[in-house]
């Protein structure tokens, strides 16, 4: 068999060096023709050509893939004849090559023993195939099964794929003791296909190379490799992708796999990134007309808003999140923000936190969340996470101005369970240019109205049996998806959409989502618009002046069912536009954006222009 191939590889070579001196250079575009000859089987192979050809290096590309492809459908003597070309300068009007081939015998299946196969793979691997693949029809003694090269490929992959997964790495397969019978018409081929396993291998450890701050127990138990496991060579791809998710480890080359004796060491070449924030910012505002009103504002045209931040990230090499806010965005309002993440939970692949957030707006009313949560980061399907949250809304009683004297607010208690997802391909988790990062949740449960004057707000607009509705379930839904497309090697193109829902059968003031600002609807205020709906859709060209600094510009539209301070239903398409500048320096990130905003609220105007900027510090 060997000989009849390397025969086969002289011939096509032989045929390709006649072209060169039999043709020269073709000077202009001829029409192309396939015909065939000494053909035994009554279907015909079809291939595909182009109709036309331009260059002598088209020609040859052509002839060496026809005939390749010619082989792998089972005719292994399949050659083109010698062929003479017309005159083709341009003063003859004939210009057509045709490529007569000679097809000879095509090569069926007779028989594929498997006997040396082990017993594991014939029924993991070998039955599939006997149930779908062409195996299934040799099984059935059928005698007109083509020998296809694409067909082998796939089982022999298919077969070192599973003992690659299995603790064999080193696992070998080949065709040995072929035989090929010749008939009138046709080649008969039978061989064995054999299997060598190599030696059984077993996880021990990583090598880290770098600077990296890590602890390698957790990196081994985050990629999912333990000391003793059986080898897996998914294992080994997943880990790139995981360590893509970890912000403060950055790959710098590829991971190697050593084989030492019956082990296997998963070299990683990490870099330790700047993840952890110290984040102090302050913004100038125009007054609200709340603002005005309030006696701490009086003889000053602007508002003072602040933010501290602080995010720690990996602070003691085990990959945990420590994250505290806190913001006053008016002089009677302000949040206050903190986090705990902690991966690989006594040694597994899970990862608990819990939340707390804080919200008090002006003199009207608060909220208080708490949140646990547990989630389990995959490398092919994201990190997929579970929670329960209670979420408590309160009357602040406090009514100091005519605006809020009649918000319709609640006291209310909503005890939910939900489920987040994410996932993102991005290639810098702080800089990206090109791949995708998707974020979604959503939870439901029940919310009670827990005092009198809510209820009695409820009786009056409902029937006179609305007892029922004092407790009801509720929905929320969030997500968030970014693309990255690199335009050039300077500069990228974001693509934002943003989708935020709450459902129930009574929704107040104070349990409706807030949205607005730097992280969502640039232009105005922080948390300015009160919805139950909203989405957005926003594009941002990135122009890359060095690695970690560039020149942005963007425009933003959203559609709101939003809700104004005395809860009077409208609605809204606010819509921004701005540009900004973000640059890296010795300390941080420093961010500038100007953005201005328009919706019915608000005008669009040099006044209510808004200015965004600060410096993100990291370590």
């Amino acid at each position: 068999m060997n000989t009849c191939f390397t025969d086969l590889k002289f011939s096509i070579t032989l045929f390709i060096f006649l072209v060169i001196f039999s043709v020269g250079k073709v000077a202009a575009q001829v029409e192309l023709v396939v015909s065939y000859q000494n053909s035994f089987e009554k279907k015909l192979p079809v291939v595909s050509i182009p109709k036309t050809l331009k260059s002598l290096s088209e020609l040859k590309e052509l002839s060496t893939n026809l005939i390749q492809n010619l082989h792998n459908e089972g005719y292994w003597n399949a050659k083109l004849l010698p062929f003479a070309i017309d005159s083709l300068d341009k003063s003859n009007s004939k210009k057509r090559i045709e490529l007569i081939i000679d097809l000879g015998k095509q090569s069926f299946w007779k028989e594929l023993k498997t006997k040396s196969i082990p017993n594991l793979i014939k029924r993991n691997v070998i039955s599939d195939f006997e149930k779908k693949d062409f195996l299934k029809k040799l099984s059935k003694n059928d005698i007109n099964v083509p020998v296809k090269t694409q067909d082998i490929k796939k089982l022999q992959e298919a077969i070192l794929t599973y003992a690659e997964n299995n603790g064999y790495p080193m696992a070998r397969t080949n065709l040995d003791s072929a035989e090929i019978i010749e008939t009138e018409k046709r080649l008969y081929f039978s061989a064995n296909l054999t299997y060598q396993s190599g030696s059984f291998i077993q996880f021990d450890s990583l090598i880290i190379d770098g600077d990296a701050k890590i602890k390698k127990d957790f990196l081994m138990n985050y990629l999912h490799i333990q000391q003793g496991k059986v080898y897996q060579e998914n294992t080994v791809k997943n880990a790139a992708r995981l360590l893509k998710t970890m912000p403060y480890l950055k790959l710098n080359g590829k991971p190697k796999v050593e084989f030492r004796y019956d082990r296997a060491y998963l070299r990683l070449p990490l870099k330790r990134v700047k993840s952890s924030q110290f984040d102090g910012v302050i913004g100038f505002l125009p007054k609200s007309q709340s603002a005005a009103s309030s006696s701490s504002s009086k003889g000053s045209n602007l508002l003072l808003t602040g933010q501290v931040k602080l995010n720690l990230i990996n602070p003691f090499g085990a990959g945990k999140t420590i994250a505290f806010e806190w913001q006053r965005i008016r002089p009677e309002s302000q949040t206050l923000y903190a986090n705990y993440q902690h991966p690989n939970f006594l040694k597994t692949n899970l990862e608990i936190g819990g939340i707390f957030n804080f919200i008090k707006e002006d003199s009207t009313f608060s909220i208080v969340e708490r949140r646990a949560n547990i989630a389990y980061p995959s490398a092919k399907f994201g990190k997929i996470g579970f929670f329960t949250s209670l979420l408590t809304t309160t009357r602040t009683g406090i009514i100091r101005n005519a605006d809020t004297a009649n918000v319709p607010t609640a006291d209310s208690r909503f005890w939910h369970y939900g489920i987040s997802h994410s996932y993102n391909t991005l290639d810098d988790i702080y800089f990206p240019r090109k791949g995708f990062q998707i974020i979604t949740e959503i939870s439901t449960g029940n919310k009670t109205f827990t005092d009198s004057l809510s209820r009695s707000r409820i009786s009056d607009t409902q029937n006179p049996n609305a007892e029922n509705d004092f407790k009801s379930p509720q929905l929320k839904f969030i997500t968030e998806m970014n693309l990255f497309f690199k335009v050039n090697k300077l500069s990228s193109l974001r693509l934002k959409t943003q989708v935020q829902f709450i459902e129930s059968k009574n929704l107040f003031l104070n349990e409706l989502l807030r949205v607005g600002g730097l992280q969502n609807l640039r232009g105005f205020d922080p948390n300015s618009f009160f919805v139950s709906r909203y989405g957005l859709l926003g594009a941002e060209w990135r122009f890359y002046f060095e690695e970690r600094s560039y020149l942005m510009a963007f425009a933003e539209q959203a559609v709101v069912r939003a809700h104004t301070r005395r809860n009077e239903v409208y609605l809204d398409l606010p819509t921004s536009a701005g540009a900004g500048i973000s640059f890296a320096t010795k300390t941080g990130i420093f961010y500038f954006i100007y953005a201005m905003g328009n919706s019915k609220t608000q005008a669009v105007s040099v006044i209510n222009s808004k200015i965004h900027f600060g410096l993100i510090s990291q370590f």
